[in-house]
């Protein structure tokens, strides 16, 4: 569960840039930041759909689809495509970088975080004279169930 003076700052900076971006500052959008902030997985919009039907939340899957692309706009939430046709969402306001393993035997998602990515990412920048803003790092993987003889 997000704390709840984490979960008033995401809301903060939601309305910050509803209000920058003239929208309306809706129950609704408001309710999906809190459901995704206490969800510790990767979120679909049908999951994600069926956590809010649960709650007894009513909200329609085009409410959905526009309240995410307005949390991936204003970098409180990341969109992911992990190799199955299904784009999954998750936060990513207290949410450091991080990378993925995306197991294909059982559909886990497994996430990570090394130094020396940081690294390939400098020296990628001065191969090719760029400024990295992003990056995804993806490995598909399958569970390995062999055990190591001594």
């Amino acid at each position: 569960m997000t704390c709840f003076s984490s979960l008033n700052i995401v809301k903060e900076e939601l309305t910050k840039y509803l209000i920058e971006k003239k929208y309306r500052k809706t129950p609704e959008r408001y309710a999906i930041l809190e459901e995704i902030y206490n969800s510790n997985e990767h979120l679909d919009i049908d999951t994600l759909f069926a956590k809010m039907q649960d709650r007894n939340y009513r909200v329609s899957k085009a409410t959905l689809y526009n309240t995410m692309e307005i949390l991936i706009d204003c970098n409180l939430v990341r969109k992911h495509q992990f190799g199955d046709n299904i784009t999954r969402f998750e936060k990513s306001f207290f949410h450091g970088k991080h990378d993925h393993i995306i197991l294909t035997d059982t559909g886990e998602v497994l996430e990570f975080s090394d130094p020396r990515i940081q690294e390939i990412k400098e020296t990628i920048e001065d191969i090719f004279n760029v400024k990295i803003d992003e990056h995804s790092l993806y490995f598909y993987a399958f569970r390995n169930t062999k055990t190591i003889e001594n």
